[in-house]
């Protein structure tokens, strides 16, 4: 059987960027995008930005003040470890 339509190339489920309600509900193709030469579908580039806005978040944990510490935490020194 010949594969007409192009697959997302992270999952490779079946990619269109306009498809039937009634074919989405069964899941059989997702919507997609076609950028810069290939296909994705809507999922995987949800994703994707999921992924990047946690690296974001990750990026921004600066150092911790003595208000962010509770006044019961034992110094780092005093831990014996």
């Amino acid at each position: 059987m010949v594969n007409l339509l192009p697959q997302c190339i992270r999952c490779g489920s079946p990619v269109a960027d306009s498809i039937e309600s009634e074919i989405e509900e069964h899941e059989k193709i997702k919507l997609g995008r076609y950028n810069n030469g290939v296909w994705t579908c809507n999922d995987c580039i949800a994703a994707s930005q999921g992924q990047e806005n946690e690296e974001q978040q990750q990026d921004t944990i600066g150092v911790a003040s003595k208000s962010d510490v509770s006044p019961n935490t034992p110094r780092a020194d005093e831990t014996g470890l």
